[in-house]
C-alpha cells in the first residue's frame, strides 16, 4: 500500500522501509511528481542539483549564448536499498545526453577502466591470505569532481519539467556529467591522479589498470576502484586512518566501515582478534540473497510451489527455433530474466552458470520453452538463496589449481563443444566460465578437451600474471583434466598429426606445459573428480546437489547439512520403499506355499 504525502523535512528513517516498496521507481520527472513520495524525491532532486550548481563545478546561467551547443539532460531516479532490504536513501541522478555532443563525437580517448569480478574475488582472497581488513569508501557524485578541459566544457539543460527557484535553466560545466562520453575518462583519470600523488609506493597493475598494490612503512596495501567505490585493505590501522584522511580532503566521500556490500552483493566478513587489538578475517562470505528474491517477485515466480531440484533436466536440448515458435511478445522479459541470472551467475552461483549461458542463445529468437526454463532457474536459485559462496584460506592447497573440461558435441543445434573452467586460489574459488568453442569443430572427445585446457590456461595465465607481478613465484598452476590423452599431448615434445587442423592459438598451452616458457602442470584426475563438469552439461539431480557443488560453492554449514539430510532421507525412502516390495513379495510366495499345501493335501485325502 503506497503512503500518502509527507512533509518536506521527513527523513526516510523515520518510516518503515516497506512502506517504500510498492511502488516502482519513476521513469521520469513527471512521474515522480505523482508518486506519493514525491517530497522525498524532491529532496533528492535538490540534492543533486546544489551538487552540480557548486561553484567549482559548473556556473548557473539563465538564459544560453546564442549558437551553443546545449545538452539536454534528464533524471534517473532510484530507490537504494541495504542488502537486508531496508531503506537506504532515496536517489536522483541527473545525467545527460553525452551522445548528442558532436564537438567531440569523433573523440577517440573515451574509454574508462573497470575492474572485473575476478579481481574483486582475488582481493577478497589476499585479505585472508595476508589478514589485511577490507574497509570501502563511496565518492559522492564522482564525475562531478573531475575536472573538464577548457577546451571541452559545455552547457547543459535542466530536466524537462524542473524549475529553479532562482529561475536557472541550465549550466556551464566546468566538470564531468553523468551521461557525457567522456565523463568515464576524466573521472579514471582523476582518481589515478589521487592514487600516484598521494601513495607513490603503491603500483598500478598492468593486468586490470583499477587494482594499486604495494607497501606503506612495510605494510602491504591494496586498493581496488570501481567507479566511485573504493575498497582498501590493510593490516595497520594507521595506514587506513592516512588514506581516510586523505580521501576525505580530496573527495566528498563516504565511508561505510568494513566491507559489507558491494555491486547488490552481501558481503559478510568474519574475524577474529589478536592479542594486540587488532582484527584481521577468517573467512568471507557472499551472498545475492535480496536480489533473488526481487527477481521472483518481478517475474512473477510462484515461490509457494514445490521448487526444482536442479536447474535443468538431465540432457536438456531445446529444439531450434523456427518462425512458428518464435514469440517475439516475450522478448523484452526473457532478456531481462537472462542478464538478470548472468549477474548472479557471474558473481555468486557458478552452479546455475551453465544453464543461463545456454539459455542467453535464444535471446534474439525467444520461445516459450526457454523462458519456462529460465524461470526454472530462478525457482531453483529461490529455493537455495541461502546459499553463500564462502572464501576461507587452505595454506595446504596450491597457490592456484585450476580445472577444465568439455563436452564434446555437447550443442545439439551446432555440434559446438562446450568448454568448462575453475580456478583456484589457495583453495578459494576466484574465476569460472562456460562457453561454446565456435571457432573450432572437434572431431572427437580429446581435441575438445585440448581446445578447452588452451581456453582455461588462458584465463589462468592473467590471474597468474597479476599475482606475479606482485608477488613473485616459481610455483606452477596446476592444471586438472579428466583426459590422459591430453596429458600426454601437451607434454610430448612433438606435434601430433591428428591436431594439426586445429587453430594454431590453441597450440600455445604446448609451451606453457613444456620448455622454458612453462606455467602449468597437467594432472589427470577422475570424471568424478573434475569440478568444472558443471560448467559444460546440466548434470543429474544427485549429481549436482552433493557431490559436485559442495566442492567448489561453500555454503553456510546448516545449508550443507540440510542438503546432505535431503539425499539421505531421499535414499532411505527408496531402500524402505524397495524393502516393502521384497515384503510382500515374500509375503506373496509364502501365501501360495500356503495354498499348494492344501490342495496337495486334499488329493491325499481324496
Amino acid at each position: 500500500m503506497l503512503l500518502a504525502l509527507r512533509d518536506a523535512d521527513s527523513d526516510p528513517a523515520d518510516f518503515p522501509s516497506d512502506a517504500f516498496m510498492d511502488e516502482p521507481d519513476p521513469a521520469t520527472y513527471r512521474q515522480a511528481r505523482l508518486s506519493p513520495n514525491w517530497r522525498q524525491w524532491h529532496k533528492a532532486i535538490q540534492s543533486e542539483i546544489d551538487g552540480i550548481l557548486q561553484p567549482d563545478r559548473a556556473d548557473p546561467v539563465t538564459a544560453f549564448p546564442p549558437s551553443s551547443t546545449v545538452l539536454p539532460s534528464k533524471f534517473v531516479f532510484k530507490l537504494k536499498k541495504l542488502t537486508d532490504g531496508s531503506l537506504d536513501k532515496f536517489k536522483a541522478r541527473c545525467t545527460t545526453r553525452g551522445d548528442m555532443d558532436r564537438t567531440f563525437y569523433e573523440e577517440a580517448e573515451t574509454f574508462a577502466p573497470t575492474p572485473q569480478l575476478t579481481t574483486f574475488r582475488l582481493l577478497l582472497a589476499l585479505c585472508l591470505k595476508h589478514r589485511l581488513m577490507p574497509y570501502h569508501y563511496d565518492v559522492s557524485q564522482a564525475f562531478l569532481q573531475a575536472l573538464i578541459p577548457e577546451d571541452e566544457r559545455y552547457y547543459v539543460r535542466f530536466p524537462k519539467g524542473y524549475i529553479h527557484p532562482k529561475g536557472y535553466v541550465g549550466a556551464y560545466m566546468k566538470k564531468a556529467l553523468y551521461g557525457h562520453r567522456t565523463s568515464g575518462r576524466l573521472w579514471s583519470e582523476t582518481a589515478h591522479r589521487f592514487m600516484t600523488d598521494r601513495y607513490p609506493t603503491l603500483s598500478r597493475s598492468t593486468y586490470d589498470e583499477c587494482l594499486y598494490i604495494g607497501w606503506i612503512d612495510t605494510q602491504l596495501f591494496i586498493v581496488l576502484i570501481y567507479v566511485d567505490d573504493f575498497i582498501v585493505a590493510c593490516a595497520d590501522e594507521l595506514s587506513r586512518a592516512r588514506f581516510h584522511t586523505d580521501i576525505m580532503s580530496t573527495f566528498q566521500a563516504t565511508y561505510s566501515g568494513v566491507l559489507n556490500q558491494f555491486l547488490q552483493l552481501r558481503v559478510d566478513v568474519q574475524t577474529e582478534t589478536l592479542p594486540t587489538g587488532e582484527s584481521y578475517p577468517t573467512r568471507i562470505e557472499l551472498s545475492h540473497e535480496r536480489s533473488i528474491t526481487d527477481l521472483c517477485a518481478k517475474f512473477s515466480i510462484d515461490t509457494d510451489k514445490q521448487p526444482p531440484r536442479s536447474p535443468m533436466t538431465e540432457g536438456l536440448s531445446l529444439p531450434i527455433p523456427s518462425p512458428d515458435t518464435i514469440d517475439r511478445s516475450i522478448e523484452t522479459p526473457l532478456r531481462s530474466l537472462i542478464y538478470s541470472l548472468l549477474w548472479l551467475a557471474r558473481t555468486v552461483r557458478p552452479d546455475i552458470y551453465y544453464h543461463v549461458t545456454y539459455l542467453a542463445q535464444f535471446c534474439h529468437q525467444p520461445t516459450v520453452e526457454a523462458l519456462t526454463a529460465a524461470k526454472r532457474i530462478l525457482h531453483y536459485a529461490y529455493s537455495t538463496r541461502d546459499y553463500t559462496l564462502a572464501m576461507a584460506i587452505d595454506s595446504a592447497a596450491p597457490q592456484l589449481t585450476a580445472f577444465c573440461d568439455s563436452d564434446h558435441a555437447g550443442d545439439t543445434a551446432t555440434r559446438n563443444s562446450v568448454s568448462g573452467y575453475c580456478l583456484y586460489f589457495h583453495g578459494m574459488l576466484i574465476d569460472w566460465w562456460s562457453k561454446k568453442q565456435k571457432s573450432c569443430t572437434a572431431l572427437h572427445s580429446t581435441e575438445a578437451e585440448y581446445v578447452a585446457m588452451s581456453e582455461a590456461c588462458t584465463s589462468a595465465l592473467a590471474i597468474y600474471n597479476t599475482l606475479t607481478e606482485f608477488f613473485p613465484s616459481d610455483e606452477l598452476i596446476t592444471i586438472n583434466v579428466d583426459n590422459s590423452a591430453v596429458q600426454t599431448l601437451v607434454t610430448q615434445r612433438a606435434l601430433s598429426s591428428k591436431l594439426k587442423h586445429i587453430a594454431v592459438r590453441y597450440h600455445a598451452v604446448r609451451n606453457w606445459c613444456q620448455g622454458p616458457l612453462r606455467k602449468f602442470t597437467p594432472v589427470w584426475i577422475p570424471t568424478d573428480d573434475n569440478q568444472s563438469d558443471i560448467f559444460t552439461k546440466a548434470l543429474p539431480i544427485t549429481k549436482h546437489g552433493v557431490p559436485i557443488i559442495d566442492k567448489f560453492t561453500a555454503r553456510l554449514l546448516d545449508i550443507k547439512d540440510r542438503r546432505v539430510k535431503l539425499v539421505e532421507k531421499l535414499r532411505a525412502a527408496e531402500a524402505q520403499q524397495l524393502h516393502a516390495q521384497q515384503q510382500q513379495l515374500q509375503q506373496q510366495q509364502r501365501q501360495d506355499e500356503i495354498v499348494l499345501a492344501s490342495l496337495q493335501r486334499q488329493n491325499l485325502i481324496g
